[in-house]
């Protein structure tokens, strides 16, 4: 029997709009200890995603602009949390990855894990016809595998 991920993703969606500021983002993100959220339209259909990854990237400065700054060593944290404060007040679709990846339910774990390990993701939402239903992670792949193996060998 081939498990989906439907039968295992989360159906209680922690979600962000796409106008929404991205330090409303980095709030939701720590209060639900989440790496990443789907970002909906008021349908809940997903139009993107946010990771913490987008944000640390448009806060960090390229290598060009590290390369013409004079003292680009002594100055690089102000410089850090002054672009986090500035990007803070932007909207999350200045950001947010688009188009989303995204899966549906009746897609099989292997299929899953390997588009996680390809596209480097840790978080998947997962849609019907575009209306986001629920979301999976790396840690409910471990979980799952993990709770087989205890059922194998128990």
């Amino acid at each position: 029997m081939i498990t989906t991920v439907g039968e295992l993703m989360d159906r209680d969606l922690t979600v962000v709009r796409e106008h929404s500021t991205i330090s409303q983002a980095i709030d939701i993100f720590y209060s639900h200890n989440v790496a990443g959220l789907p970002v909906v339209d008021m349908n809940w259909r997903l139009v993107g995603f946010l990771s913490e990854t987008d944000i640390l990237r448009a806060a960090t400065p390229s290598y060009l602009e590290v390369l013409t700054q004079s003292s680009f060593l002594s100055e690089e944290e102000d410089e850090f949390v002054r672009q986090l404060e500035k990007l803070g007040k932007l909207p999350v679709r200045d950001y947010m990855t688009q188009p989303p990846v995204a899966v549906e339910p009746y897609v099989s774990l292997m299929s899953i894990a390997d588009l996680m390990i390809r596209k480097h993701l840790r978080r998947l939402p997962v849609v019907e016809d575009g209306v986001l239903v629920g979301i999976i992670d790396r840690k409910m792949l471990w979980n799952f595998m993990l709770e087989g193996y205890d059922r194998n060998v128990g």
